[in-house]
């Protein structure tokens, strides 16, 4: 890799992140907006016109396939982290400088907020078991085998990050371990192995294989052979990226649902989910229009910070929600909405608009104050790459 390459590409990555979370942003306030602020006119006496109702629901239906923002973080954690471990490999203190950066840049922030939101924000009951799942990062398989539902959606979405930390628990070693081609052989076997358990925990009655660390390595593996193979043509990452994105449609259309829950998005939709995150990640990489889109200065900074962003924006989007009760602002909106039904796209604009600055600037806050001076100690841990 060139020296001269590698300011566009990190640039069209961080782009990557930024629509990543954005996608998961717009699932979660379509959400909010469709089932809380519009209900909330109809319980204050204002009739809801089927209209109304009908866009909000079938914005809702498109919004929450916004779900497959996590797969592009999986694949690009994939690729990011082998591409690390590669390069490192057989340097000194191999596994505690990977170990000690992955660490500074994800348990102080993480333990920060999920403290906040286990013992000082909680809005729901706790469960039995929660509390440790979630502080030593089981709480997806806590969530699929618990029996438990998924109540707190601000403390749910880590289910993702804890799949993520149990693949750094054994990716370097077999990295280290194996050649080059027998990484790429790992990553294929991976890949197919995962599709494989969804299928079979499906249908041995597992409901919630979207939750299940070996159901969803998929995205992972994938992402990791990307790292050790040469750059597709971008062809692929066309085809790859329209087909993830129609068959998403697609199945929406067929089912009328959208929810990563079903049956039909677990064995169908997750796969085209992946398809939509490799094709996106391959065209990043490559010169064109779309790495260009994706180094726009907002999109790399959004990116920047979604770390931070995708652990609030729940919070935010309910804080949102509270004043928007407080200020008797669905009673204003009511009456306009019942004459012009349309206006509620507007409404859900303004209200992920809201809250993706609002948790852009607390992102912005967290680096600043926070993440950027722990993340100082990585001096000490070099990745010898």
């Amino acid at each position: 890799m060139t020296r001269s390459a590698e300011p566009a590409r990190l640039d069209a990555l961080d782009g990557v992140r930024g629509l990543a979370i954005l996608a998961v942003l717009v699932m979660h306030a379509a959400f909010y907006v469709s089932q809380i602020l519009i209900p909330l006119a109809v319980d204050r006496g204002f009739e809801a016109t089927a209209a109304v109702r009908g866009i909000a629901e079938s914005y809702m239906r498109v919004g929450v396939l916004g779900w497959c923002g996590v797969d592009v973080f999986f694949v690009l954690s994939g690729f990011l982290i082998t591409g690390i471990l590669v390069r490192t490999k057989g340097s000194p203190h191999y596994f505690r400088n990977f170990y000690a950066r992955r660490a500074l840049r994800i348990f102080p922030l993480y333990y920060v907020v999920i403290a906040l939101l286990l013992f000082v924000l909680a809005r729901m009951p706790l469960a039995d078991g929660e509390i440790p799942a979630h502080l030593f990062y089981y709480q997806n398989l806590w969530y699929a085998f618990s029996g438990h539902p998924a109540a707190d959606v601000a403390r749910s979405v880590t289910w993702s990050l804890a799949i993520e930390e149990q693949f750094y628990l054994v990716w370097p070693a077999l990295v280290l371990l194996v050649s080059r081609r027998g990484l790429r052989a790992a990553c294929v076997m991976v890949v197919l192995g995962a599709v494989a358990a969804r299928f079979a925990s499906l249908q041995a009655g597992v409901v919630q294989t979207h939750f299940v660390t070996w159901c969803r390595l998929d995205a992972l593996a994938a992402g990791a052979l990307l790292a050790v193979v040469p750059l597709p043509p971008r062809w692929l990452g066309v085809a790859a990226t329209l087909g993830g994105a129609g068959g998403l449609v697609a199945e929406l259309a067929l089912t009328g649902q959208s929810m990563p829950e079903t049956m039909m998005m677990q064995r169908y939709g997750l796969i085209a989910a992946l398809a939509l995150a490799v094709g996106v990640l391959v065209l990043a990489r490559h010169d064109g229009v779309f790495a260009r889109a994706c180094g726009f200065g907002p999109l790399r900074s959004l990116g920047r910070y979604s770390y931070c962003v995708y652990l609030v924006h729940i919070p935010v989007s309910e804080l949102l929600t509270r004043q928007a009760r407080q200020h008797e602002l669905t009673a204003v909106l009511a009456e306009p909405l019942l004459r012009w039904p349309a206006l509620i796209l507007l409404v859900i604009a303004v209200f992920t608009a809201l809250s993706l600055v609002l948790a852009w600037a607390v992102g912005w806050l967290s680096w600043r104050l926070f993440e950027s001076p722990v993340l100082r100690w990585k001096d000490r841990f070099p990745n010898g790459g």
